[in-house]
Formats: structure tokens, C-alpha cells, sequence
């Protein structure tokens, strides 16, 4: 360990050098006192002078002793950082300039970080979670949701895995207490928690079994619920709570981390009944699957096995598996995965602000280095070599980045903070987002390398110089040679060919967004309000008391002041909640596979479109005589006709499904075709959909919307009035204007949207202000000049002209490379704009534009100095 002991040793000398100086001088000390007392022995007169002389210098032992131990460029760096801090204190406007400007670039990027590593790089809080996987059905190229029966015949036959687990999103009520509350609950097979890796913070996780239609209902808290409702009560464990009036045995509470398969209240096991897992129902693809790889079992051992199986299983059930196959991917990916190439282009565009903000002082530096010719002669004068010189500029930049990542620290912790309550609620992993060690020598890392960076340029220019050429120039400045000019100038062309770049990725993603916006959802939200419930099973066991509650319950909301209409449904647009089903149309031949015609099932009530602003474009929406015992009519939407009745008349066609009520099965007779909705999002196609009336196929889930001129808060407060009167015991959720439903559908891609468009307009002005810089100092070196020419009899539009000629000139280069890097780098956003290419026209034409205006804006003001500039003084000043 004798590095750590050198280590030790040189620490030592910066953080306590004052003990080391008096150890160093109390040994040289003790050397001269033995060698006096040795001299004295022997009678020799004025001993302690001699033993001086034989010793010699004392400093030059010290210096000796100093390299000995390694620390003298410690020591050499600490007079540095000293003597910068000196220098950095006469110039405070430019130092408070750069630090502001550092503190943006290191705290942005900061917090960009550690929200991508949060999200996309932390390791997922379970044993071993590079050994997880997620198991998808593929139909058609696209990913979706997996049937019971496959996912039992998948644990069933496969080998490369160590377990594999099931799991769905639902909901569910707590009642039975004074406020009853609807909870989400994840519902999953018994071995979710061992497939996971994951164990209850108390209690125990499900037992082999406890998954069976038979077994006692028994739940896992979640920490949150938990602390929220039973006030962290130890005791709760081995009690019993009412969940959907069922008496359920609480047997652990989660630690707060588990967050799979999302933010849920708690997990339940799964209990799938004989219909569920008949061979008839793999066309219902509604649980999703998580494995765990078996000991020495590879990833594409796995997706072997599992491309076997499918396989399999389509010889078995080509009706239902014909053209299905699976794919298997790491858990993290699965999770991940769809926010990945957004988060890692914000990380890129705030790294382009960063360097241009560095470009940017470091054309600062370059002037003041410039001005500080006299000084660096003088250091050179006197022995200081070009090393020396460029080690001192270099240790200026990094103090001073060093103060600029302090406060961009600052702005770190805050703006992640910021970031977190901002971010849409369907950013994954959230909760892991926090500025942790990492996040803390990420800025670090950033804070040393920016002050390298724009430290680089200025400590190379003030290091080649000759002390011939400094003192030949230090009393009129070096600046006027031509070297330090063109140096800012290619600065500048780089800012705003970085800018350009970053514009043009911004002007898509917001051309996108805002093409996203226009999009008509198919229906009109504006003026209705919305509402969720869920019916109890144990209070409405059956269809007929489903179908009463829901009869009563839209009565009563009719009556209501200032209600147009009402309307129930399950599960409405733009929600990503679903229920899709295949279905078979009387009269023509059985298609099985992909082909196998497939559509989204509601139900919905008479008033529901005409609420909901959803035009009937032929036949007629569901009446009174749609009632329970009639003939089960049936709608279906624009895309349903177009794709399975192209060029035919749907109406009076029938169709089935395997869906069942007891002895019923979901089918009947088409009455009717409605317009398309967007389901699942705007930028998605519509979906083909069958609506069935809610009288003749009532369910326990329900969404309510009301049109109303009363205000969405009036209208809510009074509907829950009349739920409670109705039933206390009914939590009402997801109530809000539908106008919200839809901001929400595309609040992810306005977030990114905004933050890069943010970073854009951040690093405009830092262009701008770049462009202003250079400008403005070629005007202040040039003023002889001006004055000469102004003199000779050169208009001042000529003046001007110069002026803007020479900031324009490197705009226009600028913006042609950043055009050139821009048309390569926008290509990576490809996947994530809609309506737009990403070499759309407008925005490449529209991006430069603004630039350059900006430009123009930002040498108006020298060239406005440069039209005051007297030619009488400015030479007699010169001379």
C-alpha cells in the first residue's frame, strides 16, 4: 500500500502544509544542532556558525526534500490556483458572465443526466436483474399482450428459463371503511415475487397455490397504501380488509422501491378460471409475462426456445396462433425502451448547449488574454516558460469552471427536482430519479473538462508566443494580430453551426408536436366531463343488478342542472385501456392468423355518441328497444366497415365472439356504423371498434361522460352527490374535463418537445451573444482603422456595411455547416416525429432564417459604435 501512503503524504502537504513546513524546518534544524554539538566536542570555537556553513541552505534542503516527497507541483498548483483567484477577482463582470453561464450548462446537463440515468441506467432494484426478461406475442410485427393459455403452455415448456410469471393492471375498491377508495392492483401469478427477486419489507410474498380460482384471497401492500391508509400499523399483517366487499388476508407490505409493473397500490394473485384458459381463448391476449434466464442460460438460448414453442403452438391452434411468434427481451429494455432514443437526444442537445456555452467563453478568454499581454511579457522576462504560462490560463479556466459547476450544482439538484413533478406520468422508472454520487462526479467530471475545454484555446494562444513578441506587442495588444481574430471567428462559426444543428432538431419535434394537436380524436371533448367507476361484485353479482345501478345512476345525472346528455361506456379514448377480440362474420369462411378479423370491444349507452361528439355515418346508434332479452344490436366503427365490409353494405350483417356471459356469447347483429376513434393515442391509426348496447351487455366498469353547460368542477361535485346517495360505498376516479384526456395523450411528446425547444432557444442567445462578442471586440480593435477611413470620406453606410458583412459572413458559414450536421443528426428523431420528415422543408428553410435575423439583431449595436467613432480622437489617441 505504498501509494496510498504517498498519497497520504501529498494530501498532506496541500490540506496541512503549515505542519509540514515546521516538520521540514525543525529536522533541518536538528541536522545543524547535531553537527554544532559534534563540533563543539572537539573544542572547536563559534561552532554553530560553522555547522551552518557545512550544512549549507536550508531552503535548498527544503526544496530538495519537497520534490523528494512529491509535492512540489502540488505546491506549484496551489500557487497557481492562488494567484488565478487574484486575477479572476479584477475582472468580475467577465467572471460573473462566465459563471452564470457555466452554472446553466454543468446544472442542465446535471439534471438531463440524472434523469436518463435514473431511467434508463440504473440497474432495476431485484437480485440479478440483467437475468430478467420480458416474453411478448408478435403478431404482424407488432408486440402485444399474451393469452393465459399460451402463457401456460410457455411455463410449461420451456427450458432456458428459471420461472416465468404473469401479471395485469386492474383496479379495485377498499371498502368497508368511512371513505372508500379506489386502489390499482397488479394481479399476478403466485410466483410473481420469486421470479422477480423481490421480497415483502414484512410478511411474506404468494405460496405455490395461491394463484388457484379455489385458494383465500390474500394481498401484498404496497408501502405506499399502507403508510397512506393503515398508518404503517406492523400489526395489519395476518389481518383482513375488504377489497370489492371481499374479506382478503393481508400477508406483506412491498418495499418501497418495487414499482413492477408499475406504481401500484398492491398485488393480488391472478385466479384464471376454466374459460380463461381454454384453448379457445388464446385469440384474448390480456396478461403480460416476466422470466427469469435459468443458471448458464443465454439470451438467445431463450429466444430459441421460445421461437420453438410458438412454433409449437401454432400447429396446435393454427385458428388462434397461425403467424404468431414471441420475442423475449432484457426486462430493462422492455421498460425502457420506448423513452430511450428521447431521453438520450435531450442528453445530446443540452451537451451541445454546454459546448457552446464553453465556445463561448472561451472567446472571452481569448480577449482577455489578449489584453494581458503586458503581464505574460513580464512573467516571460522573467524566467516563466510557455508551459508555465499555459499550466497558469489553464488553472484560471478551471478555477473558474469550478465555481460555475458550484452554482450549476445548485441548479442540478433543482431543476431535477423540477424535472420529476413535470415529467408525464408514463415516464417509466421515475421514482430512481435522484442526484446521488454519480449524478454529483458527473458534474464534477463536466465542471473539470468544460474548464479544460474552454481553458484549451486562450492558454495554447498565450503559450506560443515568443517574450520577443510579447514585449514587441504588449503595449498596443496582441489582439490586433490577425491569429487571435480568425481563432474567435472559427468560435463563433462553430457556436452557431451548433445551434443550427439544435434548432432544427427542436423545429421538428415542435412541427411534429404541433401537428399532433391538430389531429381530430374522433370525437369533440370540449364540454364534457368524465368520470370512472367500478361496481362491487359482492353488491352487483349479476347483469341485471349492473345494468339497474347503471340505468338509475344516468337518470339521476339527466336531471341535473344544465346537463345536454350522458352517457356510459368502458373504457374511453385516448385512455390505453382496451379489450380487443377476434370474431368470426356469419356467412363467410373462418380466417385464421394475423388475418383472423380482430376488433376493440365497448359497450356504451344510446346517448354516449351524441355525448361524446361521435358522428353516425349510416344505419342507427342503439335505442330504448335495445334491452336486455332483445336481439343483441351491434355498431361498429368507420375502420371496422372499411376493413372487413369493403364495398359492401354492413348493416344487417352478423358477427360472434368467444366472449361469454354464462351461456352468452358477445355477438349479434350490425344496426349501425359510427365514425373512428383514436384509441390508445393520437398518433396512432385508428383502431377497427364494435359497440354493443350496455342494457343487453352490462359491466362492473364503467366511464361516465356528461355534456353540460355547468362548469366540470359544479358538474363533479354534484354527480358525486348523486353516487353517494346512490351508493356510498362507490369510489369515483379518473374524474376530470375530457379536454384533459387528450393534453394527457400527448403530454410526453409535449415535454420533450418543450425541454429540447428550451435548450434550442438557450443556445440561440448564447450564438447571439457569441456573435455580439466578437463583433463588438473587432469593432473596439478596429477603431483606428474606422476612424482612418471615416476620415478619407467613407460613408458611414459603408461603415455599417463592413460591420454587418463580417458578422454575417460568419453566420451564413456557420449555418451551412450546422444545415450540413443538422440534415445527419435529425435522422436519429426520425421514430419520434409524426406528420414530418426529418428533412422537412419548412423547418430547414425557417431554422437558418431566424438565426440569421438574430445575427443581424445582435451586430446592430457594434455597428451603431462604430458609426459614433469620432476619426480625430480615435487617431490622435492611437499616436
Amino acid at each position: 500500500m505504498r501509494w496510498l501512503s504517498r498519497v497520504r503524504r501529498r494530501l498532506r502537504l496541500v490540506i496541512d502544509r503549515p505542519a509540514v513546513e515546521r516538520e521540514m524546518e525543525d529536522e533541518m534544524r536538528f541536522h545543524v544542532e547535531m553537527e554544532a554539538e559534534e563540533l563543539a566536542r572537539f573544542g572547536v570555537a563559534d561552532a554553530k556558525r560553522i555547522a551552518r556553513r557545512r550544512f549549507g541552505g536550508v531552503a535548498r534542503y527544503q526544496d530538495e526534500a519537497r520534490d523528494a516527497r512529491g509535492g512540489r507541483w502540488l505546491e506549484e498548483l496551489r500557487q497557481d490556483a492562488r494567484y488565478a483567484l487574484r486575477v479572476l477577482s479584477r475582472g468580475r463582470g467577465f467572471v460573473a458572465v462566465a459563471i452564470f453561464t457555466l452554472a446553466l450548462g454543468v446544472g442542465a446537463n446535471t439534471a438531463i443526466f440524472s434523469v436518463v440515468r435514473g431511467v434508463l441506467f440504473r440497474p432495476l432494484p431485484y437480485a440479478d436483474p440483467d437475468r430478467l426478461v420480458a416474453i411478448e406475442s408478435v403478431i404482424n410485427g407488432s408486440p402485444t399482450a399474451d393469452s393465459p393459455r399460451d402463457f401456460l403452455d410457455w411455463r410449461e415448456q420451456d427450458r432456458s428459463l428459471s420461472g416465468m410469471a404473469a401479471y395485469f393492471l386492474s383496479t379495485t375498491a377498499l371498502t368497508g371503511t368511512a371513505e372508500a377508495e379506489r386502489l390499482v392492483q397488479a394481479r399476478v401469478s403466485a410466483n410473481f415475487f420469486d421470479v422477480l427477486g423481490a421480497r415483502p419489507e414484512r410478511g411474506r410474498s404468494f405460496r405455490p397455490g395461491e394463484d388457484d380460482v379455489s385458494a383465500a384471497r390474500v394481498v401484498v401492500l404496497g408501502d405506499g397504501l399502507w403508510r397512506r391508509r393503515f398508518g404503517a400499523d406492523e400489526t395489519i399483517i395476518g389481518r383482513t380488509i375488504l377489497l370489492d366487499d371481499f374479506p382478503t388476508t393481508v400477508i406483506g407490505i412491498a418495499p418501497p422501491q418495487l414499482r413492477m409493473p408499475a406504481a401500484v397500490d398492491l398485488w393480488m394473485t391472478t385466479r384464471f378460471d376454466a374459460r380463461d384458459i381454454a384453448p379457445s381463448s388464446r385469440g384474448a391476449r390480456w396478461v403480460q409475462v416476466v422470466g427469469r434466464l435459468a443458471p448458464g442460460a443465454t439470451l438467445a438460448v431463450a429466444r430459441s426456445d421460445m421461437s420453438t414453442i410458438a412454433a409449437r403452438l401454432t400447429q396446435l391452434d393454427p385458428k388462434h396462433n397461425a403467424g404468431v411468434t414471441s420475442r423475449v427481451i432484457p426486462l430493462q429494455e422492455d421498460l425502457v425502451g420506448s423513452v430511450r432514443t428521447p431521453l438520450l437526444v435531450l442528453l445530446g442537445a443540452v451537451g451541445f448547449v454546454m459546448l457552446i456555452a464553453c465556445v463561448n467563453i472561451a472567446s472571452l478568454s481569448l480577449g482577455r488574454t489578449a489584453a494581458r499581454e503586458t503581464e505574460l511579457a513580464v512573467r516571460a522576462a522573467l524566467g516563466a516558460g510557455r508551459g508555465r504560462i499555459a499550466r497558469q490560463l489553464l488553472t484560471e479556466s478551471v478555477v473558474l469552471a469550478l465555481g460555475g459547476g458550484g452554482a450549476g450544482l445548485v441548479i442540478a439538484v433543482l431543476g431535477t427536482r423540477a424535472l420529476v413533478a413535470l415529467a408525464p406520468g408514463e415516464l417509466p422508472l421515475l421514482e430512481a430519479v435522484r442526484v446521488d454520487g454519480v449524478v454529483f462526479a458527473f458534474a464534477l467530471a463536466l465542471t473539470v473538462v468544460s474548464g479544460v475545454l474552454f481553458g484549451a484555446v486562450p492558454a495554447i494562444q498565450g503559450a506560443r508566443r515568443s517574450t520577443n513578441d510579447r514585449l514587441r506587442s504588449g503595449s498596443r495588444g496582441a489582439s490586433r494580430g490577425p491569429a487571435g481574430g480568425r481563432l474567435r471567428a472559427t468560435l463563433v462559426v462553430a457556436e452557431v453551426a451548433l445551434a443550427i444543428t439544435l434548432l432544427a432538431g427542436a423545429g421538428l419535434l415542435l412541427r411534429s408536436f404541433l401537428r399532433l394537436a391538430t389531429i381530430d380524436p374522433g370525437f369533440q371533448p370540449s364540454g364534457v366531463t368524465t368520470f370512472s367507476l367500478s361496481l362491487s361484485p359482492v353488491r352487483y353479482p349479476d347483469e341485471n343488478t349492473q345494468a339497474q345501478f347503471a340505468a338509475t345512476m344516468l337518470s339521476r345525472l339527466e336531471q341535473l342542472p344544465g346537463m345536454t346528455s350522458a352517457g356510459i361506456s368502458f373504457a374511453l379514448p385516448l385512455s390505453s385501456a382496451g379489450f380487443g377480440l377476434t370474431f368470426a362474420i356469419a356467412g363467410r369462411r373462418e380466417v385464421s392468423g394475423p388475418d383472423e378479423p380482430r376488433a376493440q370491444i365497448r359497450v356504451a349507452t344510446p346517448d354516449y355518441f351524441r355525448t361524446m361528439g361521435i358522428p353516425l355515418l349510416r344505419g342507427r346508434v342503439f335505442t330504448a328497444e335495445d334491452r336486455a332479452g332483445a336481439p343483441m344490436a351491434l355498431l361498429i366503427s368507420q375502420e371496422t366497415a372499411r376493413r372487413y365490409w369493403p364495398n359492401e353494405n354492413p348493416i344487417g350483417q352478423s358477427l360472434e365472439t368467444g366472449w361469454h356471459h354464462g351461456n352468452r356469447a358477445f355477438g349479434g347483429t350490425v344496426v349501425g356504423v359510427v365514425g373512428d376513434v383514436r384509441q390508445f393515442s393520437l398518433a396512432a391509426q385508428p383502431t377497427a371498434h364494435i359497440y354493443a348496447p350496455l342494457a343487453q351487455w352490462p359491466l362492473d366498469e364503467m366511464s361516465v361522460v356528461m355534456r353540460s353547460s355547468a362548469s366540470p368542477a359544479t358538474l363533479l361535485t354534484a354527480a358525486r352527490d348523486v353516487l353517494r346517495l346512490l351508493d356510498a360505498q362507490l369510489p369515483v376516479y379518473e374524474a376530470h374535463p375530457l379536454d384533459d384526456l387528450v393534453r394527457e395523450s400527448i403530454a410526453q411528446r409535449r415535454f420533450y418537445a418543450s425541454l429540447l425547444a428550451t435548450f434550442a432557444s438557450l443556445a440561440l442567445v448564447l450564438a447571439a451573444v457569441g456573435i455580439y462578442g466578437v463583433i463588438a471586440y473587432a469593432v473596439q480593435q478596429r477603431r483606428r482603422e474606422l476612424g482612418i477611413r471615416i476620415a478619407l470620406g467613407a460613408s458611414r453606410e459603408r461603415v455599417v456595411g463592413m460591420v454587418l458583412q463580417q458578422g454575417m459572413s460568419l453566420t451564413i458559414v456557420g449555418a451551412a455547416l450546422g444545415l450540413a450536421g443538422a440534415s445527419l443528426l435529425t435522422r436519429v428523431l426520425k421514430g419520434q416525429l409524426f406528420g414530418v420528415s426529418a428533412t422537412d422543408p419548412l423547418t430547414f428553410v425557417a431554422v437558418p432564417a431566424i438565426l440569421v435575423a438574430v445575427a443581424m439583431i445582435a451586430c446592430v449595436v457594434p455597428a451603431r459604435r462604430a458609426l459614433a467613432v469620432d476619426p480625430a480622437s480615435t487617431i490622435r489617441a492611437e499616436d
